[in-house]
């Protein structure tokens, strides 16, 4: 008497066990697991996997009997699962159908992940796999298209990009039982790249650039500088909602990126504290405060085009090599660490979720010991609270004033006009 493939409850494992009668009129039980250590373990660890393990094991008990005996047939008949494989579609029918409703649309992904993964289909998945049936899909195939990104000259960790939508795709497929076993899809070991901070004298001369360039980029570049935001987190500050004057802090609870607002990344809000030089620039905008910090005279919010180009400006106005927004970011970050910050009050500040992701700029900053200035040191005289004694270094970073009332790093950048 035949039984349906189960599923173990304790372990999730799926396994057949069915019995057969061969024309001597012996019965023979069958019995295995899909994916298990033995015979059965080429076989997916899924359902499906388990219905042709079993249909298998049948066609090896029934062996040498010839399909042709009337007896036979009808074993087999019965051995047969109940329901039909399933017609199995193509790259381009999944990815763009089932995949992309389910797994990309359904559960949220954020809108830059939406964006990388369209592109990555578009641009290389697309031709290689498109007009593939998922079932024709293995390791060889895989092997081919890894090799052609090579020799087109792509990045190790793009690559990587590329392969881990291909796989996601597949496991998914998998996942729903559309194929028994999805190829493996070996990604290049990276090395995480070292974050690149500007050094304390840099960081004084962007910020010189940035209020010489006007008010509104001045409190951009200290809100990434000073606060740790990620530009599309600047982009997306509100007055009323997200800037505290009183309190001197200011909430994180969206970002805009490709022109969409969505949640920070981490999809966690957090509160950081402002220092000086965040507070002074903040107070010197002289739009009315409501809707956008930083934004046009009309009140509408710089265009991504905007930001791209101010940053290569201002890193061209002081004199220094070609970065993107996040340099500051990771200024603010590995200068926190300098100064003495504890990495766990550090994680609030950026948002990070795990540790180990601030732990990266605890290791940059003892990796490359820097010498702190003097008037930074200075700045924490007095102060008994670790916190408010970081934050009273970090905002005196740009703020060595000079004999005459101006600061140093302001009347450099301006005798550099």
């Amino acid at each position: 008497m035949r039984m349906p493939v189960r599923r173990d409850p304790r372990t999730g494992a799926w396994f057949f066990r069915t019995t057969v009668k061969t024309p001597d009129g012996k019965k023979l039980r069958l019995f295995g697991t899909a994916g298990a250590t033995g015979p059965y373990e080429a076989f997916a660890r899924t359902k499906l996997g388990a219905q042709e393990a079993e249909q298998r094991a049948i066609r090896d008990a029934l062996g040498s009997v010839s399909v042709a005996t009337p007896t036979v047939a009808t074993l087999i008949a019965a051995a047969a699962p109940l329901a039909a494989r399933k017609e199995v579609p193509t790259f381009h029918e999944w990815f763009t159908g089932r995949f992309w409703r389910e797994w990309v649309v359904g559960r949220r992904n954020k809108h830059t992940e939406v964006v990388s993964e369209l592109s990555i289909y578009e641009h290389h998945l697309k031709a290689a796999f498109g007009e593939l049936r998922l079932d024709e899909i293995g390791a060889g195939e895989v092997a081919a298209f890894r090799a052609s990104l090579v020799e087109r000259r792509r990045g190790e960790k793009r690559i990587n990009n590329v392969l881990a939508v291909l796989s996601k795709a597949m496991k998914c497929a998998l996942d729903v039982e559309l194929i028994s076993k999805a190829p493996k899809v070996g990604l290049y070991k990276v090395e995480r790249p070292e974050v690149e901070p500007w050094d304390f004298a840099q960081y004084a001369r962007m910020l010189a650039a940035a209020r010489a360039e006007g008010p509104d980029w001045c409190a951009a570049v200290c809100l990434a500088g000073e606060a740790g935001s990620r530009s599309g987190e600047v982009k997306a500050l509100r007055w009323r909602e997200d800037v505290d004057l009183i309190a001197r802090t200011i909430t994180v609870r969206q970002q805009t990126c490709y022109g969409v607002t969505t949640t920070p990344k981490g999809r966690t809000r957090r509160t950081s504290p402002m220092t000086s030089a965040l507070e002074h620039a903040l107070r010197g905008l002289d739009a009315a405060q409501d809707g956008f910090v930083v934004r046009n005279v009309d009140g509408s919010a710089k265009s991504d085009g905007q930001w791209n180009a101010v940053i290569l400006r201002l890193c061209s106005r002081a004199g220094l090599p070609l970065k993107r927004w996040h340099a500051l970011r990771h200024t603010f970050g590995t200068h926190a660490a300098l100064l003495g910050v504890n990495p766990w009050r550090l994680q609030v500040w950026l948002g990070h979720k795990r540790i180990d992701e601030t732990m990266i700029y605890v290791h940059v900053a003892e990796n490359h010991r820097r010498e702190i200035p003097e008037h930074v040191l200075a700045a924490a005289a007095g102060e008994a609270d670790p916190d408010r004694k970081i934050l009273r270094m970090l905002g005196a970073r740009g703020s060595n004033v000079a004999a005459n009332g101006a600061p140093e790093d302001e009347r450099a950048a301006k005798a550099a006009l």
